[in-house]
């Protein structure tokens, strides 16, 4: 069954002061750049990502190319972006949808240290109970991005408003899923202020430097 990645990089970043995704996390090597490096190796049927409308950002050409026969990314212009989180969300599920993949596997794109390996853990684990209607990161129990979504889940994630994400849907009676604990919590951090970002920088000189 095919597989998509979507990558949410619409957000406005103003928790940041704007351009959050630009800014570098070592020289040369863009927060958002380092996020869809590590989606495009994980080996999906396709990849989106979403983003706002306007010329595209420069930190897409400075991702590290696809796999050997990978698909590099599709960019997704959401017109209405600046309404929430879920309008992306819902513009890159579509996509998905439309290309027929029966599930996809939702990252935001200022978390820059979640490993391949920890999203093809999620694939397997929804491979192995394809009744699941999602298979999500957690910190401990909760949970966080990325989060592998079923196709079941696409027609109520569409009618999402605001910024309500997917964590809540989820949440609700209904809905069968797994959490899977990381072994390094850090690695699902989510880079959203500027205190954020200095953590995230010198925990990139420590764990991704050359």
């Amino acid at each position: 069954m095919r597989i998509a990645g979507v990558l949410l990089a619409a957000g406005a970043g103003r928790r940041m002061g704007g351009k959050k995704l630009a800014a570098e996390l070592l020289p040369g090597l863009p927060l958002a750049a380092a996020a869809l490096r590590a989606l495009l190796s994980v080996g999906l049927d396709a990849v989106y990502a979403v983003v706002r409308p306007g010329p595209a950002p420069q930190w897409l050409r400075q991702a590290a190319p696809a796999r050997a026969g990978g698909p590099g990314p599709t960019v997704v212009a959401c017109e209405d972006a600046e309404r929430g989180m879920a309008h992306s969300l819902r513009c890159g599920l579509a996509m998905a949808e439309a290309a027929g993949c029966g599930a996809a596997l939702v990252w935001l794109a200022d978390q820059p240290f979640v490993t391949a390996a920890m999203a093809r853990a999620l694939i397997g684990a929804w491979r192995s109970e394809p009744r699941l209607d999602y298979v999500a990161s957690g910190n401990g129990t909760v949970l966080t991005p990325p989060v592998l979504l079923a196709a079941s889940t696409f027609p109520h994630i569409a009618r999402l408003e605001g910024d309500l994400g997917a964590k809540r849907l989820l949440e609700r009676p209904g809905f069968a899923g797994r959490v899977l604990p990381a072994e390094e919590p850090e690695r699902l951090m989510d880079v959203d202020t500027p205190d954020a970002l200095a953590a995230a920088r010198r925990y990139a000189c420590r764990y991704m430097s050359p």
